[in-house]
This record gives structure tokens, C-alpha cells and sequence, in this order.
């Protein structure tokens, strides 16, 4: 049982979806389980290096719905935002994030209803992650339900980048133009670190694309 499940503060808000909440992020949990696992079974890497996975807490839930001008209750919550239940996939390869994006998609009970590459498409400030909010029944209590939940992959060095902006977030001692630029600025260098990983792996593997990536990345 997570941990949120077990706070009051997350079942006043929720209700009994809280626990269809949970029963998605352990499905998809164990989904993701499964991928590794036949892969390492093939004599396979595996695709991640870890996974972490929350609910949004109620605070966060009304504060985002506040925003956007709606009503602030728990069916506002779950038919305007597709958040609730959130998973991140930390893969250790920049082409392991779009190889497991594309296994998560083609499970037969997992719906893909949106895609946000902010990879190929980074936002202002440089932060990239490759978003879906998938759709999937999961069971609990005798009762099948459609749940929907986001799942963010990113590489190791996408989300120690992420990592630091959250933090830096807070800081108001530097405008908003010039922090932007500067975190753009290390975004793009990081981005080079994981082309360059690559190319070290795929070299070590012993294929002909690993030069072609390591002129690229430099």
C-alpha cells in the first residue's frame, strides 16, 4: 500500500478513487517490472535505472486547478487533470527512454492518450522529459475502472538537470531572462553528456553509428 493511501489528508480529498489511484501507479509499476525482466531473461540492459512514482497531494491538486480558473473538488480533479497518479521512469540512455515509451504503448490494456516530447522539443528554460498520460483498467474491490495516470521518462541526466531547476525555483536573487538563458545554456550541454554516453555504450557494443554520435555530440 503506498503511503499516501494510508493519510487521511489524501482520502478526504479522493475518496474511494484514491485507491484505484494507487491500484494504476502499482499496475504500471509492475508493467515496468515486467519489461526489465524479459530483457534481462534475453541476456538484455535494462531500460531503467529506477522508477519513482507519487499521488498528488490534495494541496497541490487545488493549488493547480486554482490556476486554471476551475473548481477545486476531487471530480474537478480527475476530469480536467491527468496527473493525480504520476510515474517517473529514470532510464540510464537517451534511446532507452523513447525504446521504453514504445513497449509502455504497445501493452494491449495500456492507452496512450497524449504525448509531450520534450526531448525533441525542449521548453524555454531547457528542461526535457518525454511525457504520456496513458489510460488502463485496473481492478479493486470487485469493480473495473479506466484510470488515467502520467508517466514522465527521462535519462539520469535529464532528471538530475530537472533536479537542480526545481530547486532553483526558489531562489529570487537572479531575473527570471537571465536564469532562463543560463539553464537553457546547461540543458543543451547536458543533453551532449547523453549523446556521448551513448556513443560510449554503442561503441563498447561495437556498432558503426557510435562515431557518427560522438562527432555530433561535440
Amino acid at each position: 500500500m503506498l503511503k499516501e493511501v494510508t493519510q487521511s489528508v489524501y482520502f478526504d480529498y479522493y475518496g474511494e478513487n484514491l485507491f484505484y489511484i494507487e491500484a494504476v501507479i502499482e499496475k504500471l509499476l509492475e508493467r515496468i517490472h515486467e519489461i526489465d525482466s524479459r530483457r534481462e531473461v534475453r541476456g538484455e540492459r535494462k531500460l531503467t535505472d529506477n522508477v519513482r512514482y507519487r499521488i498528488k497531494s490534495p494541496e497541490s491538486m487545488k493549488a493547480k486547478l486554482k490556476k486554471r480558473g476551475m473548481e477545486t473538488d476531487c471530480h474537478s480533479a480527475l476530469t480536467n487533470l491527468y496527473d493525480a497518479a504520476g510515474l517517473r521512469i529514470i532510464c540510464p540512455y537517451i534511446d532507452d527512454v523513447y525504446l521504453m515509451a514504445k513497449k509502455l504503448s504497445h501493452m494491449s490494456d495500456i492507452e496512450v492518450i497524449e504525448v509531450k516530447d520534450y526531448i525533441k522539443n525542449p521548453k524555454e528554460n531547457g528542461y526535457r522529459s518525454y511525457h504520456m498520460i496513458i489510460k488502463t483498467p485496473v481492478l479493486y474491490n470487485g469493480e473495473t475502472k479506466h484510470v488515467i495516470a502520467e508517466v514522465q521518462i527521462r535519462t539520469m541526466v535529464m532528471n538530475s538537470w530537472a533536479s537542480c531547476e526545481h530547486q532553483l525555483k526558489y531562489k529570487k536573487d537572479v531575473s527570471a531572462k537571465e536564469s532562463v538563458a543560463l539553464l537553457k545554456r546547461c540543458a543543451d550541454e547536458m543533453l551532449k553528456i547523453d549523446y556521448s554516453m551513448l556513443a560510449i555504450r554503442e561503441m563498447m557494443e561495437g556498432k558503426e553509428s557510435a562515431k557518427c554520435r560522438m562527432q555530433s555530440a561535440e
